[in-house]
């Protein structure tokens, strides 16, 4: 789709000190549309000269705080300083999740009294793990990332593959057999819910690595980096922008 991009607003693991959380920004002619909304999104929109107001939609990938904590921002300046509701597409399970477990308690009760999740944003629930909006086509698909925890990536306009949070994903060369992996990746040496830098030199083939750009590591990956610059495309950058 010409004109439209991916913007990498950030590109730390959820503990990192130096790196804001890994959530990217697509920029279309028509919109902004938003994957993911950590704690940090203010500031990684603010190092692109962006602000909240600019933010049009939101898709989620799954409910811990680095992907969604700046959902509460976003929907109370959205509502009560620029009147406006953003739309929120969401995968059907994750509705409950985020709303019930997650945003209630913050959100629930204002000075307009009780208010529902969509309040707050045009909520669009995901028919068929697919969607649209300002001209890029989206594909969700479920990922291994938390056990009893639903979890999803992306595969923008079938040309760039995002997995946000990830274990190894079975079958991803046939999956998705050629084009740009954004892909988690976690300089622990173990870690029950993302993917380790081991894991990926010894679970997935050098030629599918070799299209991989790595992304949601810790404040430690200067230490890695030759390594992984040899094995992998490269190491994703704050403020980084992929065409679409």
């Amino acid at each position: 789709m010409a004109d439209a991009n991916l913007v990498l607003l950030g590109t730390g693991s959820a503990e990192s000190l130096h790196y804001w959380n890994s959530n990217a920004l697509v920029r279309t002619p028509e919109c902004n549309i938003l994957i993911d909304c950590g704690f940090t999104i203010k500031y990684a929109l603010a190092d692109i000269g962006m602000t909240l107001q600019e933010v049009d939609a939101v898709f989620i990938t799954h409910t811990h705080g680095d992907h969604i904590h700046g959902l509460e921002r976003l929907g109370f300046e959205a509502r009560y300083i620029y009147q406006r509701r953003p739309t929120l597409y969401l995968e059907a399970d994750l509705y409950s999740i985020i709303w019930e477990q997650c945003l209630t308690g913050s959100m629930g009760q204002t000075s307009c009294g009780s208010n529902r999740l969509e309040d707050f944003f045009e909520v669009q629930i995901i028919k068929n793990h697919t969607f649209t909006v300002g001209g890029c086509h989206f594909r969700s698909f479920s990922t291994p990332h938390t056990i009893g925890k639903p979890s999803y990536g992306l595969v923008l306009n079938e040309q760039l593959l995002f997995t946000s949070d990830t274990n190894l994903i079975p079958n991803l060369e046939t999956f998705f057999p050629s084009g740009p992996i954004i892909h988690d990746c976690c300089l622990q040496a173990q870690n029950p819910v993302h993917t380790t830098l081991h894991e990926l030199i010894e679970g997935y083939p050098k030629t599918l690595r070799q299209r991989m750009t790595l992304i949601h590591y810790g404040d430690g990956v200067d230490f890695y980096r030759a390594l992984m610059d040899r094995e992998f495309f490269g190491v994703a950058t704050q403020g980084q922008v992929i065409e679409l």
